[in-house]
């Protein structure tokens, strides 16, 4: 089929690709309208060395710190995809929760390493008092845990957790870019039907 054929063939079904188009627009812009406006939260921690471990290389010791606090770094990272952490963290922050699906549950935490010391969290919620609780939640969770995870022999924590000012941005649904899209798709769509119906009939 040439590509002139192919023009001549879709022109025919113009109108309905137009239309299927047009009426998923709709569709998504109502469904856009009615989506609750949210808060997105970003909280940023960094591991600080408050002891440092004994050992006979002293000329290594800055890079065994170094390489502690990125393994602490990462150890804190990994308690935000741990559901009996999550759980915890919703109870210090006095929020109530369910767990629906287990995997949306451990993927609400969107969390990124900066560098060796320095991480990261990303996470969003409908209303701003529920934010700023659960950025407290979480930060008293990972601080307990940090101050226990890694001691020396006299029992005492060599690293500690320190939180910067969370900061929480009202988010608003983008109507227009929804609606454009949805649009898009539906043109999609609407040629996917168009020429199935073809290959069917013949």
């Amino acid at each position: 089929m040439e590509i002139k054929q192919h023009l001549n063939y879709l022109r025919r079904s113009l109108v309905f690709i137009v239309v299927f188009g047009l009426v998923v627009g709709v569709i998504t812009t109502v469904i856009a309208q009615n989506q609750p406006a949210g808060y997105d939260a970003v909280l940023s921690y960094e591991l600080a060395l408050v002891n440092r471990s004994t050992t006979p290389d002293y000329q290594y010791g800055s890079y065994y710190d170094l390489k502690g606090a990125e393994l602490m770094t990462q150890h804190a990272m990994s308690l935000l995809r741990s559901p009996a952490v999550i759980e915890e963290i919703y109870q210090a922050a006095g929020v109530a929760y369910s767990i629906d699906n287990v995997d949306q549950f451990t993927s609400q935490f969107k969390t990124a390493q900066d560098s060796s010391q320095h991480f990261s969290v990303k996470f969003s919620r409908y209303n701003m008092a529920e934010a700023a609780a659960m950025a407290d939640g979480m930060t008293e969770i990972l601080s307990a845990d940090i101050a226990q995870a890694q001691t020396d022999t006299n029992g005492a924590s060599q690293f500690k957790l320190i939180a910067h000012e969370p900061v929480i941005v009202y988010s608003v649904v983008n109507v227009w870019l929804l609606t454009g899209l949805g649009v898009a798709a539906g043109w999609l769509t609407a040629i996917v039907l168009v020429y199935l119906r073809r290959y069917l009939q013949n």
